[in-house]
């Protein structure tokens, strides 16, 4: 096995996730993630380096906890991570999915469409302008995909 291949898996440690995230510059609350449905998880070798979920909230599905170690960007594991979850999506009936996207020209680049200025999307999305990060380091926008 080539020692440097990334495995992509469902995954249930939630707390190398939540750490994974502060690292990549993910505004966390404080205490354990909530409301996750299904976790992925990529590994090289037993180290996390990647992670993404589907999370329920306010009674919807959406994109969450989307995050990848720097010292692996640019070489396809978000994108495959975000295909895992959208999947999942579908196997659950879901039409579309959404997402507050920190990075939103990633989200583009995989085929998820950025809001326009007057849009909105479901309720629970729009807690940035809470977040300490929200237009001083982090410039989000809330993204959907038709699935």
């Amino acid at each position: 096995m080539n020692p440097e291949a990334i495995m992509i898996r469902r995954t249930e440690d939630l707390d190398a996730m939540k750490a994974l995230c502060v690292s990549a510059g993910l505004d966390m609350a404080e205490g354990p993630l909530e409301g996750v449905v299904v976790a992925y998880g990529a590994y090289l070798g037993d180290k996390l380096v990647g992670c993404a979920t589907l999370q329920f909230a306010d009674g919807g599905h959406f994109l969450e906890y989307v995050a990848v170690d720097a010292s692996v960007r640019s070489r396809g594991i978000g994108a495959s991570l975000v295909a895992k979850i959208e999947e999942e999506a579908r196997a659950r009936g879901m039409s579309d999915l959404w997402a507050k996207a920190k990075a939103p020209v990633f989200y583009e680049r995989i085929g998820f469409r950025v809001l326009t200025e007057g849009e909105r999307g479901p309720k629970n999305l729009d807690t940035c302008q809470t977040c300490p990060q929200f237009r001083s380091t982090c410039f989000p926008a809330i993204v959907v995909k038709l699935l």
